[in-house]
């Protein structure tokens, strides 16, 4: 089950390309609300889906201390820092593996309400592009692309179709 929530190549080509065959996704704009009521409309959000195991993967244009130092703030300890960010287009990628069945909440506050505010410049803004990928436990997989302060897009993704993408990446490898 791991392995469909972890195919880093499958996910990219999802969260670039936006339509896809037998994926259904969604578009939530939310230019008229204010950060809090994003905030908490997003949290709101991914409360309802029942979490069987889960991952947030985080792209960032920020300092790597700055990073840990947030992850370190709310007790978060299922972190590894795939690429780091050495002040170039390449952002750095952080992978955090959600333990417990439960995103913890707090966290996601922050990093929202810094990701939100990056737009406008906020005190506290950190340049970053969230995404979050749950596997229900059922047969799919739900991922969100918090794109910037705007919104995010959200994929409801079968898993028959991540297990015929990885069957053909192992026989190319």
């Amino acid at each position: 089950m791991d392995l469909l929530i972890n195919n880093n190549l499958f996910l990219k080509k999802i969260f670039k390309r936006k339509l896809r065959r037998s994926i259904a996704y969604h578009c939530c704009i939310m230019d008229y609300l204010s950060r809090a009521q994003k905030v908490e409309y997003t949290i709101k959000r991914l409360s309802e889906i029942p979490i069987f195991h889960a991952r947030i993967i985080i792209h960032y244009w920020e300092d790597e201390k700055k990073m840990i130092r947030i992850l370190k703030h709310h007790k978060v300890t299922e972190y590894s820092i795939v690429r780091e960010y050495k002040k170039g287009t390449t952002p750095g990628f952080l992978n955090i593996n959600v333990v417990e069945r439960t995103i913890n909440i707090d966290f996601l506050k922050e990093l929202l309400n810094r990701h939100y505010g990056c737009d406008f410049s906020t005190q506290n803004a950190i340049d970053i592009v969230p995404y979050v990928v749950i596997d229900t436990g059922r047969d799919e997989l739900i991922a969100f692309h918090f794109y910037d302060d705007r919104g995010y897009y959200e994929y409801h993704i079968p898993k028959s179709i991540v297990t015929r993408c990885q069957a053909r990446c192992d026989t190319i490898v």
